[in-house]
């Protein structure tokens, strides 16, 4: 069953580890990241300003993709087809070399449902205790 998984490992005052666990018919990849927690909240906004207007892709990034950082993933939703399925592309880093090169991307489907709630937990999460977990499903 496709899913994308966001568990909270640990946090330092704004700093936060997550591990992100994503699965498709064809890939499950899993990777941890540090991200501030502003920025999570940032992309929950994204995903409620997504969800007043769900014909547009939304891009959300956890960690930076480019440059001399820890690893980091993407996701962008796609447009909500007619009958609310939506396909999420997961861009996530395999931190297997030290030029950053190698990327696992695949798609996630999934219901314009899940994607609402999913962005409100996303929000609790920056709240929620170590270990906390939230998913699409």
């Amino acid at each position: 069953m496709d899913n994308i998984i966001i568990e909270k490992i640990w946090q330092d005052s704004n700093e936060i580890e997550l591990r992100v666990t994503a699965k498709s018919e064809y890939v499950q990849a899993k990777q941890s990241c540090y991200v501030e927690d502003d920025a999570i909240m940032m992309n929950a906004d994204k995903i409620e300003a997504y969800m007043k207007n769900y014909d547009i892709e939304c891009y959300l990034e956890f960690g930076t993709k480019i440059g001399n950082f820890t690893p980091a993933f993407s996701l962008t939703i796609l447009p909500s087809q007619i009958n609310r399925h939506v396909k999420v592309e997961v861009d996530i880093e395999i931190a297997d070399n030290d030029k950053r090169a190698h990327r696992c991307c695949f798609y996630v489907n999934c219901e314009l449902g899940q994607i609402e709630r999913f962005g409100k937990l996303l929000r609790s999460i920056v709240t929620d205790e170590e270990g906390a977990v939230i998913s699409l499903t």
